[in-house]
């Protein structure tokens, strides 16, 4: 079987040597093309983002679903080929893309000419292109023409980290008036270490999700939503009082209840709730990752609510949220877990408000007393 380095946006770094041989004056480099718009989408998370009702899907198959790893997003794979003057082996090939206008991502691979990508914005436009090493890299670089593809515009855009599953930037959807929900700034995922007492879930990143993570979501700050033995009696955290991803992550922890309640009226749960509102009214905050254990009751909660904020319709919203279905979450989550008569969707939409979203500023500042200033702060920060 061959070897296919398998990228998202890490850099992988060859040995590319400066072997004594003789190099090529003449190299032909050639690139597959990618056919646009690239759907990131597997075939089961597409039937689940075009159905009518994705809750009834999952009552259709509720074995399966919550139950399989089937969140991450599909690879596309570009291949090349060379062919040069003395027919000779390069040392390594340099693979360059960028979103077109934007920074240059540039990977160092050793001598294989396949490369598979993933975790791209939606509704832009990649231009890439590789470079043949022989010889020193710094002295005898030979390019390809550069070709480019464009994503699809299709949200949610989910996200391969590995070692955690059920990642998704919470940006991408549109939210109308021609506006749309910026991507890049804020995520939601599982845990990213594993947990103590009762939390056994196993959810880390690896090197490599790590990687991913910091250099390349550029995450600043972690939001952590699980219990500590100071606020419950229960440390879901495994005693941590720091961020897994590094001490220049900055780390929020907003320790709160789940199960069975709306918990944006669990008296404990309200100064957490605030607290997670005004890291996200700091500029200085993005991107922020915020997470529970699975990332889908109390990560579900907030990013349901944080996008009807923005402007996102209920449609899309419990999309959104279901969404998570498709992860090995330990069982499937339904509309039900948040829209019954107790349930925050229903408070929202029976507050005052002549859009959802102002009935959402108008629930938060009841619910947990969030000011208007800063609701309204937030808005301006994710939306364009």
């Amino acid at each position: 079987m061959k070897k296919i380095i398998v990228l998202t946006h890490l850099l992988l770094v060859g040995v590319l040597c400066s072997c004594d041989k003789p190099v090529p004056k003449d190299v032909k480099l050639e690139l597959s093309d990618v056919s646009s718009p690239v759907s990131f989408h597997t075939e089961k998370q597409l039937e689940f983002i075009n159905a009518e009702d994705p809750d009834a899907l999952v009552d259709a198959d509720s074995i399966s679903y919550g139950r399989r790893s089937e969140s991450f997003p599909k690879k596309v794979k570009v291949t090349w080929t060379e062919t040069n003057d003395i027919n000779q082996e390069a040392n390594g090939y340099q693979f360059l893309i960028n979103e077109k206008g934007k920074e240059l991502v540039n990977y160092h691979l050793p001598n294989v000419k396949e490369i598979e990508l993933t975790n791209f914005k939606l509704d832009s436009t990649y231009e890439y292109e590789v470079v043949s090493v022989h010889g020193s890299r710094d002295n005898y670089p030979f390019s390809s023409d550069k070709k480019e593809f464009a994503v699809s515009d299709v949200a949610p855009r989910n996200l391969y980290i590995e070692g955690v599953e059920n990642c998704r930037d919470l940006g991408g959807w549109e939210i109308g008036e021609g506006r749309i929900y910026k991507q890049g700034l804020i995520y939601r995922t599982a845990q990213f270490n594993y947990g103590g007492g009762l939390n056994t879930y196993e959810s880390a990143p690896t090197e490599a999700g790590l990687f991913e993570l910091k250099e390349n979501l550029k995450i600043r700050t972690e939001i952590d939503l699980r219990k500590t033995e100071a606020s419950f009696d229960e440390d879901e955290v495994n005693g941590i009082t720091s961020s897994p991803l590094g001490s220049d992550v900055k780390y929020v922890s907003c320790p709160m209840s789940y199960g069975g309640k709306n918990i944006f009226t669990v008296e404990k749960n309200k100064q957490s709730i605030k607290l997670f509102f005004e890291t996200l009214g700091d500029r200085n905050n993005y991107p922020i990752a915020f997470h529970c254990l699975r990332g889908t009751d109390r990560t579900g909660a907030l990013a349901y609510v944080l996008g009807a904020l923005v402007g996102m319709n209920e449609k899309d919203l419990m999309l959104d949220y279901l969404f998570s279905d498709l992860a090995n979450i330990g069982s499937p989550v339904r509309k039900s877990t948040i829209s019954g008569p107790d349930f925050y969707v229903q408070g929202i939409l029976e507050s005052q408000g002549a859009t959802l979203s102002e009935k959402t500023k108008n629930y938060l500042m009841n619910t947990v007393n969030v000011s208007k200033t800063l609701l309204n702060t937030i808005i301006d920060i994710l939306t364009d």
